[in-house]
């Protein structure tokens, strides 16, 4: 029995003393390269759109990855700053310095960064630049991280504009809750303005709202997430992608004389909501130009017995139907509709008072005319267009009052009823696809310019354009064709000329 216990001691001691000998010699082991020749993959630079001072950048990210057959320790990882503007993280450590990091062959690790500026004290944009340095193996590696910062007019909490006033673009706004211009009020927002709105800024208008941009300088309304910044990472869907990340602009019934020039509204629950004011009128309650509309939850543009006045506007893909017509008389001249990605459809009519109480049958006043229009939207599955017009009559068909002129529609409706009907249609090309430039639903991507093939072009009524000189041009400002006929919607095609034609034109 001694013998065996002595036998089994012997055993335990020499296992123990080969494990501790593997462990020794495993600790003392080098294994991480020292070769130059090994580098890591990284990135040159990281960008961030303009950030608002005293707010919080989204956090942008990236990898470092070892491509190599050899593990590699990164001596030092150092962000080199000179304003502390930029925050890292790396595998899960915040700080500026990092040492001995380790990366497996084959293996990778993520590096985290945020930009939070402080106040500039001047109204023009500040461009910031620093750098991550990364040193191993006598490599030096950088990554260039920037920015522009800017000053921002913020206003935190509901305001009353109760006084006429006017917002210029020397700084962008961050409108974090209501902005409600009061009755016999008149906010004024001019050229280059820009509106970054929280989930809870509105502008609501029981006075006047005048926006004043121009073709080269919009007043824009957006979400104030960055723009790089993804809503879905799985779909890869960027915030400026995503609609109802903020209200909208509400004009109430009290409001009257409100006019928008060459702006841009988009991510909004709605665009624009003209609610029960000066019915009875023949004043237009809202005069919109030269503007886009784009990517709402609700409406872009809807109006409930009301009078709207719109040319050389796009309104597109709103969830609740690009424009929605409830009652009142409305004319568009010009103008781009169309709906894609979207179950509903791109215009919607109705003279029905939705509001009024059960089983109490009220039909609302409704006319509108479109001239020189595009009302179109995706296409099915078998390449024939899907009905972007819906019909919510009263009584009937025969209680709306609707025209159709030199226009492009996709309806539910055959040839030769559209050449019968001369009361509701006249010159219309009917489902046809418009040929815009860019339709990527997939990645919600769009331009609404016309193709050189499409049909639309040199399709408008000239007549139009040459009554109203506001038409003379489009909404980039482009000259319409006075010779021959305008293209029908919102913009003019541009012909590009080959190099010899160029040269011949440059020539005469």
């Amino acid at each position: 029995m001694a013998k065996k216990l002595l036998y089994l001691s012997n055993s335990v001691f020499i296992g123990l003393l080969l494990l501790g000998v593997f462990f020794s010699n495993s600790g003392c082991k080098d294994d991480f390269t020292n070769d130059p020749d090994f580098k890591l993959s990284m990135p040159d630079s990281l960008r961030f759109d303009t950030v608002i001072s005293q707010t919080i950048s989204p956090t942008a990210e990236f990898k470092i990855y070892n491509r190599t057959k050899e593990d590699i320790k990164i001596a030092s990882i150092v962000l080199d700053s000179k304003n502390n503007f930029f925050k890292i993280n790396v595998n899960g450590k915040s700080g500026t310095s990092f040492s001995n990091v380790e990366i497996r062959s084959g293996d990778s690790l993520y590096v985290f960064v945020q930009i939070v500026v402080e106040e500039i004290g001047d109204n023009a944009p500040l461009f910031i630049e620093d750098r991550i340095k990364f040193m191993y193996n006598g490599n030096c590696q950088d990554i260039v991280l920037s920015a522009y910062g800017q000053d921002a007019c913020h206003i935190r909490e509901r305001l009353h504009i109760s006084h006429d006033t006017s917002w210029t673009n020397e700084k962008p706004f961050l409108i974090y809750d209501s902005i409600i211009v009061d009755s016999a009020v008149t906010l004024t927002i001019k050229e280059g303005t820009t509106l970054y709105m929280k989930k809870m800024g509105t502008i609501c208008v029981d006075g006047s709202l005048i926006i004043d941009g121009s073709a080269n300088n919009e007043v824009v309304f957006r979400t104030d997430r960055n723009k790089k910044d993804y809503y879905s990472k799985k779909d890869n869907l960027l915030y400026e992608h995503v609609n109802n990340q903020w209200g909208g602009i509400y004009i109430s019934p009290k409001s009257s004389g409100n006019r928008i020039n060459h702006a841009f509204i988009m991510g909004g629950a709605f665009g624009i909501e003209v609610d029960s004011t000066m019915a009875d009128s023949d004043d237009y309650s809202l005069v919109i130009s030269n503007s886009h509309i784009h990517n709402t939850y609700g409406a872009c543009l809807g109006a409930y017995c009301t009078n709207v006045l719109a040319y050389n506007s796009v309104f597109t893909n709103g969830k609740g139907g690009a424009v929605i017509l409830q009652g009142g008389k409305h004319q568009f001249d010009h103008c781009t509709i169309s709906n894609h990605n979207l179950t509903n459809c791109a215009l919607i009519l109705s003279d029905m008072d939705s509001f009024a109480e059960e089983n109490q049958e009220v039909g609302l006043p409704f006319k509108a005319v479109f001239n020189n229009c595009i009302v179109a939207g995706d296409t099915s599955e078998i390449d024939l267009p899907r009905n972007q017009i819906r019909f919510i009559p009263h009584t009937s068909d025969d209680s709306l009052d609707y025209r159709f002129d030199h226009s492009l529609i996709f309806m539910d409706i055959q040839p030769e009823d559209v050449e019968k009907d001369t009361v509701h249609f006249n010159v219309v090309i009917l489902n046809e696809k418009p040929c815009f430039q860019l339709i990527d639903n997939a990645n919600h991507t769009y331009d609404f310019h016309l193709r050189e093939d499409s049909p639309c072009r040199e399709r408008g009524d000239l007549g139009l354009v040459l009554r109203n000189e506001a038409y003379k041009t489009d909404k980039d400002g482009v000259v319409r064709d006075v010779i021959a006929a305008p293209d029908m919607g919102a913009y003019q095609t541009v012909v590009k000329m080959n190099d010899e034609e160029a040269q011949n034109d440059k020539g005469q």
